[in-house]
């Protein structure tokens, strides 16, 4: 092993720990946000405890409610206030409502070097988390794991958060059409799936969801989360890399659809096109919704 690859390897684990090491690179959610994300996984909670919190941002609620009323959502009814949000929403929609809406600001960061266009990331991460919804209802999974796979889609690239500076100073970006995280780890000596548990983990978010995000490029990871939950997310972004959902022509990773994830969630391989097929339609929806509402 020549001095180059030992000082290059030498680089990456000076990376890896900083990063795993420095929490303070991670920045954390707005504290108001913290405090209704913990009311919110209270059993007492009602209603009016969260509009009380609420009143002190009315521009989060604007968020909420412009969401809430897109075709993001696909309500057949007008949502005007947070106690309507959770009436319609329940408390498990109302959460995953307030971290799309208090999030956005993180994923709609240049992340050209990754290959996605002006907001791209935001919209890939909005198609992922409506399709893995959507796909979590069909295979009849509960409320409870239809809204954690929501958040799980919708977080599961933000560790190009933490990513995106290195990858900037190393002058190199991740060849068009390849997957990035091997890039990650040959450039930065970790990916953006190790870094995203990190960042979930930062943010108090449920070990399960920690997980999924862990585990989502990984096929044969030992992982805690189930295999179902694991095949929902990359199933679905999967679909997103093969539209190219929110990047440049041509850059987008080019996945393949795993059998076992198939499998796992019951899907035959010949139905899978029609599965996908209507999906795509509940994303496709999503990304026009939010391409209009800005961070």
């Amino acid at each position: 092993m020549n001095h180059s690859t030992l000082s290059h390897l030498a680089l990456q684990e000076k990376t890896r720990r900083e990063i795993l090491h420095k929490s303070d690179l991670i920045p954390p959610l707005p504290d108001l946000v913290v405090r209704l994300l913990a009311l919110l996984n209270k059993q007492d909670t009602e209603p009016q405890d969260l509009e009380t919190l609420l009143q002190n941002d009315q521009v989060l609620v604007a968020k909420m409610l412009a969401m809430v009323n897109s075709p993001f959502y696909g309500l057949n009814r007008a949502v005007r206030t947070v106690r309507e949000a959770v009436m319609v929403l329940g408390f498990r929609g109302v959460r995953s409502l307030v971290l799309a809406a208090s999030t956005a600001k993180f994923l709609q960061r240049d992340y050209a070097c990754y290959g996605h266009e002006p907001k791209g990331l935001w919209l890939h991460s909005v198609a992922v988390a409506a399709g893995a919804r959507a796909l979590a209802r069909r295979c009849r999974m509960d409320a409870n794991q239809s809204e954690m796979l929501f958040v799980a889609g919708l977080m599961h690239d933000i560790g190009k958060l933490l990513l995106v500076s290195y990858l900037n100073e190393s002058g190199q970006k991740p060849p068009a059409g390849r997957p990035s995280f091997l890039f990650e780890r040959a450039t930065v000596g970790l990916d953006h799936a190790e870094v995203g548990a990190l960042v979930t983990a930062k943010w108090n978010l449920a070990v399960e969801i920690q997980e999924v995000i862990k585990a989502h490029h990984e096929i044969n990871q030992d992982s805690s989360a189930t295999m179902k939950d694991i095949a929902v997310v990359r199933l679905i972004d999967a679909v997103a890399h093969e539209r190219g959902t929110g990047y440049r022509p041509g850059a987008a990773p080019k996945d393949v659809v795993q059998p076992g994830d198939l499998a796992a969630l019951g899907i035959a391989p010949e139905s899978w096109t029609t599965v996908r097929d209507e999906l795509v339609v509940t994303m496709d929806d999503a990304v026009a919704a939010m391409a209009t509402l800005s961070s």
